[in-house]
């Protein structure tokens, strides 16, 4: 037997990353797809490519990696599949600040030139956050790697669009959307961020045209008021009876709208007369429709005031709404102003205020598809866990929305539909159509927006195991076991992956779900940069090993609470660790004495005290694991 050694101190940088490289050269991790064993698969939730570690991707990381370990050790046939997300805006919005500081922008180069430089970028970059993740000792099967955008996936994602197309579950038409002025682009619902913000709650007098007096409209946006094409009161409030049907003149701009009755006004509410502008509010686009009232944008796609705002024209929004304020006041319009605190929306990833207005954009008609998704949580084929989360689910799943599927960008799946230049309709299609499905015509132009990141990332569970094809993959791993992920993306990604899965694959994606907790610091507080309070889990790697620091997280992720983490913790486990280390080198040199020659013939003789207790022991644990 060779002579037991083990070094004196514990370097983890050393012992982890030479065991890492050892278990991933010797396949450990690699899933065999003909193992007749039965089978546990997982998906990581994939991260952008823009991405680097945080604390989040440690946890869930942590937590997936221990399943893995668990099922493996069982006997499991156990498949981890690897992947990044191409995280459209975000990805654009690196490369475009990469251009800036050569002072050149996207529309210098082209679409396709830009395009390029992204696919450069990441060749050169996209790598790192995978790398953190096997820094992190994550047991992936890393030769299944994904990517949004890899040639599987965009087939995939065509498949999925021009289906549900010819179903009639997606649409292009008119509708309020939010609009982010920064980055050009719609954003769904659950891309705008919402922030209290004290503002003003602003009175104005809109005069009848016949008669005297008129109605007093309260609102937070009167640079909105350029495109009013109506006011509404409610038909039983008392102090507008006999109202509806007349004309008042709409200040500042020489027009005259209607007043019109519609159950939606709140009585309550300021005056009780709500100022109805269709192309810049989503509730008064509806009351709008129902009236028929035009709807009049008077803002462009920067965020300034268009030809529509008349004198008010080329002025940003912001500077629009002051000279408007200062104008009604010269004209004794403006009755009061009442200090007014309300939510304000704003883009996720450049965090400018979003702007809600009127554009055609491509929709999936999600009611159908909801509906499905709902029951299979209520009848128990995927179960959430903590399970105080199905209720979250359950209501968002109840009050949902059309999503909103396009974006006015350039890095991402472009819509695979073709405009006819001649008679005007859409051809969708998997492959680039040689004519117009409607007229024959070779006059065609593609869609330019590109679709929504969350669109790719709700097949990610069907689509990374070979789907469209039937493939053998789909049949041992789908569905996946268990999805390990935050409570943020519940909705996000969670309901999008299970609405998708049921109607295509007619099976839920996952089996479980199980939502981790929020790492905060020692205080209980949530970890921004702002507050300099971020711990950063490559440095904590770095100083205390990665054993350490799962082994932290791990003992801190009790279900359904917050983890407080700080180093002194993680240096306490490192503690441990080592305890460990020094206790295998004071175990090994007596294995030497222990080789298969000097034992005794059928094992441990269970008539020893110590030798029972121990087996006790063993039995107890091949029962628990």
């Amino acid at each position: 037997m060779e002579k037991f050694q083990i070094p004196k101190g514990y370097e983890p940088q050393e012992v982890e990353a030479e065991l890492y490289a050892e278990w991933v050269d010797k396949g450990l991790f690699r899933a065999n797809v003909d193992d007749p064993a039965p089978s546990f698969a997982m998906v990581i939730p994939p991260p952008n490519v823009t991405g680097t570690l945080h604390m989040g991707h440690a946890l869930n990381t942590t937590l997936q990696d221990i399943l893995w370990r668990h099922y493996k050790m069982k006997g499991r046939n156990v498949l981890w599949v690897p992947g990044t997300d191409h995280a459209g805006i975000a990805t654009q919005n690196v490369v475009e600040r990469m251009l800036a500081q050569e002072g050149l922008r996207r529309q210098d180069l082209g679409r396709e030139k830009f395009v390029e430089k992204v696919w450069e970028w990441r060749a050169k970059y996209g790598g790192l956050i995978i790398n953190q993740l096997k820094r992190l000792g994550a047991s992936c099967d890393w030769g299944r790697e994904r990517f949004t955008m890899d040639e599987g996936l965009s087939r995939a994602v065509k498949e999925v669009f021009v289906r549900l197309y010819q179903e009639g579950l997606i649409y292009r038409g008119d509708y309020i959307i939010n609009w982010c002025s920064r980055c050009h682009t719609a954003l769904s619902d659950l891309e705008v961020e919402h922030e209290g913000q004290e503002g003003g709650l602003y009175h104005i007098r809109y005069s009848l045209v016949e008669g005297e007096g008129g109605v007093i409209v309260a609102t937070t946006r009167p640079e909105t008021m350029l495109g009013d094409t109506g006011v509404a009161v409610h038909p039983e409030d008392p102090r507008y009876q006999g109202l509806a049907g007349q004309m008042v003149h709409l200040p500042l701009t020489g027009r005259t709208i209607p007043i019109i009755a519609d159950p939606y006004v709140d009585q309550h509410f300021g005056t009780g007369a709500l100022k109805i502008t269709p192309a810049h509010d989503l509730n008064d686009f509806e009351i709008g429709r129902r009236h028929n009232l035009p709807r009049i944008k008077v803002m462009d796609e920067e965020g300034r005031m268009n030809e529509q705002a008349g004198a008010y024209r080329g002025l940003d929004r912001l500077a629009a709404r002051q000279k408007v304020l200062e104008d009604l006041k010269g004209l004794n319009l403006l009755e009061k102003v009442e200090k007014y605190q309300h939510n304000v929306g704003h883009c996720y990833r450049c965090k400018t205020m979003v702007e809600p207005t009127l554009s055609k954009q491509w929709f999936v008609r999600v009611g159908p598809l909801a509906q499905r998704a709902l029951e299979a949580v209520q009848n128990g084929e995927t179960q959430i866990f903590p399970s105080n989360w199905e209720k979250t689910y359950f209501e968002w799943m109840t009050n949902i929305r059309d999503w909103c599927i396009s974006r006015q960008i350039w890095w991402g799946h472009q819509i695979p539909a073709w405009f006819c230049s001649s008679c005007g309709e859409v051809t969708v299609a998997l492959e680039d159509p040689a004519a117009c499905s409607s007229c024959g015509s070779n006059d065609l132009v593609q869609e330019t927006d590109v679709l929504d990141t969350w669109f790719s990332s709700a097949l990610w569970p069907f689509s990374t195991l070979g789907w469209p094809e039937q493939t053998r993959e789909l049949q041992v791993y789908y569905p996946t076991s268990v999805l390990v992920t935050g409570f943020d993306i519940l909705f996000f990604w969670v309901a999008r992956m299970m609405m998708m899965g049921l109607h295509f694959l007619g099976k839920v994606p996952f089996t479980h779900v199980y939502i981790h907790a929020l790492v905060r610091d020692a205080e209980g507080q949530k970890m921004s940069k702002s507050k300099g309070n971020v711990i950063d889990p490559l440095i904590v790697m770095d100083r205390y090993g990665t054993d350490a620091f799962r082994f932290t997280l791990a003992a801190l992720a009790v279900q359904g609470r917050d983890i407080k983490l700080s180093e002194e913790r993680i240096e306490g486990y490192r503690h441990f660790v080592n305890k460990i280390w020094n206790a295998a080198r004071f175990c090994g040199p007596h294995l030497e004495e222990l080789g298969p020659e000097n034992l005794p013939p059928g094992g441990p003789n269970p008539a020893d005290e110590v030798n029972r207790w121990m087996i006790s022991r063993v039995g107890r644990v091949i029962r628990a694991v």
